[in-house]
């Protein structure tokens, strides 16, 4: 067992070990569960399957440990230096992320609904198959991330930047991304009906065969001139299809309007 061995056997005997080092530590399968591990160094730690279930990880340095099927359930994650992790089917459901640190992580078929990850940097993250339902994503750097077939329902992504993420199936039914940067991501056979995409960066974006019944916020070029398509769910049912194809990318846009913006090439 590697790290500061003092360490690991406080950490076992009390779980308590703040700041304390962990580094390339073996605690895979442990019952951790309400540790205090704020600031401890677990760089390449194993903890495959550990129960950290309310633990306290704010601030740690977690940088390429291996959290595969760990059970992170409503644990305090703010702040940590993550770059690397790997949290494969972890439990994170209402897990504290703000403001961490999540370059290139894995979170593959990981289930964080409820879970704050606002202002968190999870640029290049690999998030395939997580399930993000009523998520807060707010402010949150996804730039180049690959959620494809992720469940992002109710999720608020009010503001995040999403450039280059790719959202092939995803589904973004009912979740907010009034303000995000969607510049050329890639949104293919995407669910967003129902979403809030006012003021949102479409630039570029592929929306072929998503389907947008009920989104709120946008409006389409064509040749005839603009065409509003915000569907009230209350109101006179629109004429746009729930599935639309689109031959040349962008051609959906965000309508500034919702944000009282100037709104181009509308009467």
């Amino acid at each position: 067992m590697a790290g500061n061995s003092a360490h690991v056997k406080r950490l076992l005997q009390t779980k308590q070990c703040q700041g304390g080092d962990l580094s390339e530590a073996n605690l895979a399968q442990l019952n951790l569960s309400s540790a205090d591990l704020s600031g401890a160094k677990l760089m390449f730690a194993n903890l495959h399957g550990a129960n950290l279930n309310s633990t306290n990880l704010s601030g740690a340095d977690l940088c390429f440990a291996n959290l595969v099927a760990a059970d992170l359930t409503n644990a305090d994650l703010r702040g940590i230096d993550g770059k690397g992790l790997n949290l494969l089917d972890a439990k994170l459901h209402s897990a504290n992320f703000s403001g961490a640190d999540l370059g290139f992580s894995t979170f593959v078929n990981s289930n964080l609904h409820e879970a704050n990850l606002s202002g968190a940097d999870l640029d290049g993250a690999n998030m395939i198959g997580a399930k993000l339902n009523s998520a807060n994503l707010s402010g949150t750097d996804l730039g180049g991330a690959n959620l494809g077939h992720a469940e992002l329902i109710g999720a608020n992504l009010s503001n995040a930047n999403l450039s280059d993420a790719r959202l092939v199936g995803a589904d973004l039914s009912d979740a907010n991304l009034s303000g995000a940067n969607l510049s050329s991501a890639n949104l293919l056979n995407a669910n967003l009906s129902g979403a809030n995409l006012s003021g949102a960066n479409l630039s570029g974006a592929n929306l072929a065969n998503a389907q947008l019944e009920g989104a709120i916020g946008l409006y389409m070029d064509t040749q005839a001139g603009t065409r509003r398509h915000d569907t009230q769910r209350s109101g006179t049912p629109q004429s746009s299809p729930a599935y639309v194809t689109f031959s040349q990318p962008g051609v959906y846009r965000a309508d500034s309007s919702a944000l009282g913006l100037p709104h181009p090439g509308l009467p």
